[in-house]
């Protein structure tokens, strides 16, 4: 008689970290099919073995596992009978030889007073003086001037490394590395030792890139290393005595990083397709590189201390700068390369079906093994929030609910063969927790959409401000721990669902859409302006939206306030449409004028001047 297969049971499933059936965006109640269910058991089965227990410690407060040997992050070591002094990172061996790796956090962030200020796609926000797209000098002009009108914060998207060669990468959520910084934003003239070369004829060419609202980041990149590189052929053999101590600081993480963008530049962005020999970044031939490459892997490492030179002075001018932690990184990334032995290769990051995208989505990000990100101490994820916080003052998490779990779809399967997987949340809020308080920032999560009530308790629970993009009058329904907005770089603009442009936008995509939402929407944003919802809008009826929107918004009960510089500049298309890569422009519509002067318009002013009243 031939045994029946063995099938994982859904109680399997749940103790190793898989939800076995969930229930959709449209009530419909989803089991994992077999075969995911197979090769999540099969993963998980070997990988929990290899995570140590980890336990979570309020200092001075008693923890019952807390007994034992306790080697403190500094190196000191003691007996814990049951309480952790100090707060960070630490190594608790128990009598009988067993290891834990200890956290030990404060048990709220730190807060963020009531304030009001702009959310900046950076690429978009160009100058007179950007050399085609908007960079870290753009962002300090940006906070000075808001500053000036009584704001508190910028909100800015994602400035992570992006990979070089050609085409250039679009997305600032697919990026190559989130510990290191998109080179492009980058204000070459800037740089320390630019004075000395000639950057004359490649300014001058770069700002003709300002006159097509459609940025082209392969003519950005070919003028803004070809300016780089002319600094550093000068400064090469005088280093910085900066950025030298800078180097030495950042370690080996900054040392691979920029031999990946070296190995990038040769054989391409996606590391999966290079010779076999530069497969894994510890191998001998990648040291070999390294050394033999040593100019150019300091090139990049210079760069990098250019765009960290640059974002810290952003940081001091003025407001409260927020970054943005996208979910995660391309499978052909550098974070990829480097993290490799944590990462579940076979499947990528995504999302069911929902009204917003009936096909569900793939996300096209490789997710970290939980367990095997246990085992790695969670380094890679301090890594992250820590060079987030370096200069910045607060960080949005985008999609905070990958802390508590993400959806898995199978790199060779739909959507609908995807599985949810739990990650082990409370360590990594307790790692928030630890970077947060050391560098006296106050913490984001981007919780929209379909978020199981425990996860906003928790939050609100530990001091970590939720995302509210409610319209209208819907906004004084916000809860105070919240961070109130009008809309997301995926949603449409006001000026975009008043004219109409949007709705066309969609139908000449073939995308499908609730017009009868669509219709709903207008109508109220027509009434709260006291505007005919069927009458044609111009620019006035547009700028009355604008503002009736964002005065209820300032009035809502949310500790902060932001407004899209898109709708303070008037524009009417997404940054970003959703389910589309290149059938839209999608993060390469630049504002329609320099920033300086959309800021300066009536409309800018006048919007400023709503929220810094709404918010007295």
């Amino acid at each position: 008689m031939t045994a029946a297969p063995h099938t994982t049971t859904g109680t399997d499933l749940a103790a190793l970290g898989v939800v076995p059936e969930y229930t959709d965006s449209f009530g419909v109640d989803r089991d994992v099919p077999a075969r995911t269910r197979e090769a999540l058991a099969a993963r998980f089965g070997h990988t929990a073995r290899l995570a140590p227990q980890t336990l979570v410690a309020t200092p001075g407060r008693h923890h019952p596992r807390l007994y034992g040997t306790l080697r403190t992050e500094d190196g000191t070591v003691l007996r814990a009978e049951g309480i952790v002094d100090r707060p960070g990172y630490h190594t608790l061996t128990t009598d009988d030889g067993v290891s834990h790796l200890v956290l030990a956090a404060e048990e709220y962030l730190p807060q963020a007073p009531r304030t009001f200020g702009l959310a900046v796609q950076l690429y978009a926000a160009r100058s007179r003086d950007s050399w085609g797209i908007g960079d870290f000098r753009d962002l300090a002009l940006i906070a000075r001037s808001v500053a000036a009108r009584d704001a508190g914060m910028l909100l800015v998207s994602p400035v992570h490394a992006m990979a070089p060669g050609r085409p250039a990468p679009n997305s600032p959520y697919s990026p190559a590395s989130r510990r290191w910084l998109n080179v492009l934003h980058i204000a070459p003239g800037e740089a320390p030792g630019a004075e000395r070369v000639d950057l004359s004829g490649l300014a001058a060419e770069a700002r003709t890139l300002n006159e097509s609202r459609t940025i082209d980041r392969d003519a950005v990149t070919r003028v803004k290393v070809e300016a780089l590189e002319r600094i550093w052929t000068v400064i090469r053999h005088d280093e910085p005595a900066e950025f030298r101590a800078w180097a030495g600081e950042m370690g080996a993480d900054l040392t691979l990083f920029a031999t990946w963008s070296v190995l990038a530049g040769i054989h391409g962005g996606d590391w999966r397709k290079w010779p076999q020999r530069y497969a894994h970044p510890l191998s001998p031939a990648v040291a070999v590189f390294t050394r033999e490459h040593a100019d150019r892997v300091r090139f990049h490492m210079w760069c990098q201390w250019v765009a960290d030179r640059q974002l810290a002075v952003a940081c001091r001018s003025g407001v409260t700068v927020c970054l943005d932690a996208a979910v995660g990184f391309d499978f052909g990334s550098a974070d990829a390369w480097l993290h490799q032995d944590l990462l579940a290769m076979d499947f990528e990051v995504g999302c069911p079906a929902d009204p917003w995208n009936r096909e569900g989505q793939r996300w096209g990000l490789p997710p970290f093994d939980p367990y095997a990100l246990a085992a790695a101490r969670f380094e890679p994820f301090v890594a992250l929030v820590r060079a987030s916080l370096r200069h910045a003052g607060a960080l949005r998490i985008d999609h905070v609910m990958q802390l508590w779990r993400l959806f898995w779809v199978p790199a060779d399967g739909p959507v609908s063969d995807g599985a949810y997987v739990r990650y082990p949340v409370d360590a990594l809020l307790a790692v928030l927790r630890i970077e947060a308080h050391r560098a006296g920032a106050w913490i984001i999560g981007e919780d929209i959409g379909t978020v199981a009530p425990e996860v906003r308790e928790t939050m609100a629970a530990i001091g970590m401000l939720g995302y509210r993009t409610e319209a209208g009058a819907a906004s004084g329904g916000n809860p105070e721990n919240s961070v109130g907005a009008t809309g997301t770089h995926d949603q449409a603009t006001i000026a975009g669902v008043l004219t109409g442009s949007d709705r066309d936008d969609l139908l000449a995509l073939g995308k499908t859409f609730d017009d009868a939402e669509l219709a709903r929407t207008l109508g109220a944003l027509a009434r709260q302006a006291g505007l005919d919802p069927a009458a044609p809008a111009g620019p006035e009826q547009v700028r009355a939206a604008i503002l009736a929107q964002h005065r209820a918004l300032a009035a809502c009960p949310s500790r902060i306030v932001v407004a899209t510089l898109d709708d303070a500049a008037g524009v009417a298309e997404r940054p970003n449409m959703p389910g589309t890569v290149d059938e839209y422009p999608n993060w390469r519509i630049a504002l329609p004028a320099p920033v300086e002067d959309l800021l300066a318009a009536p409309l800018a002013r006048d919007l400023l001047a709503v929220l810094a009243t709404g918010r007295r």
